[in-house]
């Protein structure tokens, strides 16, 4: 793999500034809430919306770069490490409330909002995001989707998964469902 090369196309896609791979900075990406296993990723790349996404999972897969997805890494089951070495793909510039539907009790917001942005924009009418992981200030709801994250509220009102309606996801060829 020519790392440069590689490293100079996901530049262009995601700009200078949505690549890392100064060593001294892949140290804060080696592990996430689970602090206990450590696996420095090759590098980070930030997209800013689905197409880069789909742009950066093609690039990878041309490279054969292990895709790992992450939020901002409050998780504690380690599903953000780069244990093969890899590319973390870091979902934390996509960080929009697109719509809220408050008739509808509903929300589309991208994988980067954090989870209690999500209550700050609807508590005017009296109404919050249940999911309440300790890490709500920071955590996003990429990955309070992925780790199925609760809290004390999901106690009455469920976790996660009981407050999503649908999601778009880019698989691993670059396809993108919802």
């Amino acid at each position: 793999m020519k790392r440069d090369d590689l490293t100079q196309e996901l530049q262009r896609v995601v700009g200078v500034k949505g690549v890392i791979t100064d060593p001294n900075e892949l140290v804060v990406y080696e592990t996430d809430g689970l602090s206990v296993f450590k696996y420095t990723p090759d590098l980070v790349v930030f997209p800013r919306s689905t197409e880069e996404v789909v742009a950066v999972v093609k690039t990878l897969r041309r490279y054969g770069m292990p895709i790992i997805p992450r939020g901002v890494g409050t998780g504690l089951s380690g599903g953000a490490l780069a244990e093969r070495g890899g590319a973390v793909v870091a979902t934390t510039r996509m960080n929009k409330i697109l719509e809220v539907d408050i008739r509808n009790r509903c929300a589309l917001v991208e994988a980067g909002v954090v989870n209690i942005h999500i209550t700050e924009a609807v508590k005017r009418w009296g109404y919050h995001f249940a999911p309440d992981p300790s890490s709500q200030v920071v955590s996003t709801i990429g990955g309070n989707i992925a780790e199925n994250a609760g809290g004390p509220h999901p106690l009455k009102y469920g976790v996660t998964t009981n407050h999503i309606l649908g999601i778009e996801v880019v698989l691993y060829d670059g396809e993108i469902v919802w």
